[in-house]
């Protein structure tokens, strides 16, 4: 039997339990990528951010902001300037934004 670390929704061996409780922790990493995501996007829109800045804009907790932040460092996407407090787009968002228009992705206004 798998023990859950959600008390609200336990996972125990039944095939049909397991597929509900999976189901919260799908939708739990869906918002996790959305959230991150828009990190990206707000950071990119400023040319760089606090983590406060990113948690006030986003209405994200600030511990929140900030493990997402630290893990977008952590892959690389971003580059966190210390010395300042902010965070910035890497050189790897810029290559893949290259790759993107080299293989005719456009991109979509709104509306």
């Amino acid at each position: 039997m798998r023990i859950s670390v959600d008390p609200l929704h336990p996972v125990t061996s039944g095939s049909a339990t397991r597929e509900t409780a999976s189901k919260p922790a799908r939708d739990s990493s869906v918002q996790t990528v959305a959230k991150t995501l828009a990190i990206l996007e707000a950071v990119a829109e400023r040319g760089s951010a606090t983590a406060k800045e990113v948690a006030e804009v986003l209405g994200f907790p600030l511990p929140t902001a900030y493990r997402l932040l630290h893990a977008l460092v952590h892959a690389e996407y971003l580059v966190h300037r210390r010395e300042e407090r902010r965070f910035e787009l890497s050189h790897k968002l810029e290559a893949l934004a290259r790759s993107a228009r080299s293989n005719g992705a456009t991109v979509q206004a709104d509306g």
